[in-house]
């Protein structure tokens, strides 16, 4: 028979306990328990030979003390399993040192896909070393798109793919990134920041490719995201979403930033396939 003594201490061990749980899972398991997500995006006017066109996206691997190399090639190693037609990478490759900068481009030096690996750096990039960044990823057979554009060809079709360096730097050169561009044929639009979506200049953009949020990182039933409390960015936290004729998706990444947890939040490895309207 239990008695009201261990009965008490129950009730005051059982939440300390789920605390302690939770605690170890957030820090232990989750911010490793990788999710690869597919969607199907819907474009207007896709040329038929791109019905289909597969997409892998990582954004916010932040290579760190807290996230070893070991990790990343994990990373990169489930990345390259999806065999996608294109591999897209929105920023913050590492965290605080510069010494992470060149092992985690060499790291992603391993993806191949038919149409190539384009990059664009993101707000942590800046904060480390932009210009050494660039360099490590370009060294790496990585096409980083700091205001650029190129069109990618299926025989008489093609689509644009445009990268924009980050917003929240003052880096972004519209001119630069959208100058010869067909405003009638899709574009997609790599920027780390997803911000992008609620300006003018992306009207004619047909999909935009994010990250930075981290979804959040923290997100708790009924409260949410703490994070949402400070900072204006989570407005479009992860996920799809449009304005007008313009979509954006926000992956939630596969990095830590802060705090070496996450919570709510798996870490992904966003696949999206094209579709015709």
């Amino acid at each position: 028979m239990v008695t009201r003594r261990e009965f008490l201490g129950g009730l005051v061990s059982a939440p300390l306990l789920a605390v302690s749980a939770g605690a170890a899972y957030s820090r232990l398991i989750e911010p490793y328990f990788y999710w690869i997500s597919e969607t199907d995006v819907f474009i207007r006017d896709l040329p038929e030979r791109f019905e289909g066109f597969r997409i892998t996206q990582l954004t916010d691997i932040h290579h760190s003390r807290i996230l070893g190399i070991d990790e990343v090639r994990r990373v990169v190693a489930l990345a390259q399993q999806t065999k996608p037609d294109m591999f897209v990478l929105t920023g913050d490759y590492s965290t605080e040192y510069r010494r992470y900068i060149e092992p985690c481009a060499e790291a992603l030096s391993t993806l191949t896909a038919p149409d190539g690996v384009w990059a664009v750096l993101g707000n942590h990039d800046h904060y480390t070393d932009p210009e050494l960044t660039t360099r490590a990823l370009q060294r790496n057979r990585i096409s980083v798109m700091n205001n650029a554009h190129t069109t990618l060809q299926r025989g008489p079709d093609s689509i644009q793919l445009s990268g924009v360096d980050d917003w929240t730097w003052n880096a972004v050169d519209w001119t630069r990134a959208f100058a010869g561009l067909n405003p009638n044929a899709p574009t997609i639009l790599l920027s780390h920041q997803p911000i992008v979506l609620d300006l003018p200049q992306t009207r004619d953009v047909s999909l935009i490719l994010s990250g930075h949020t981290h979804g959040g990182q923290l997100t708790f039933p009924i409260l949410g995201a703490p994070a949402r409390f400070a900072t204006k960015d989570l407005k479009h936290a992860r996920g799809l979403f449009r304005r007008g004729d313009t979509q954006l998706y926000v992956s939630t990444g596969t990095g830590v930033i802060g705090l070496p947890v996450r919570f709510g939040v798996r870490p992904e490895i966003a696949v999206l396939r094209l579709r015709r309207t």
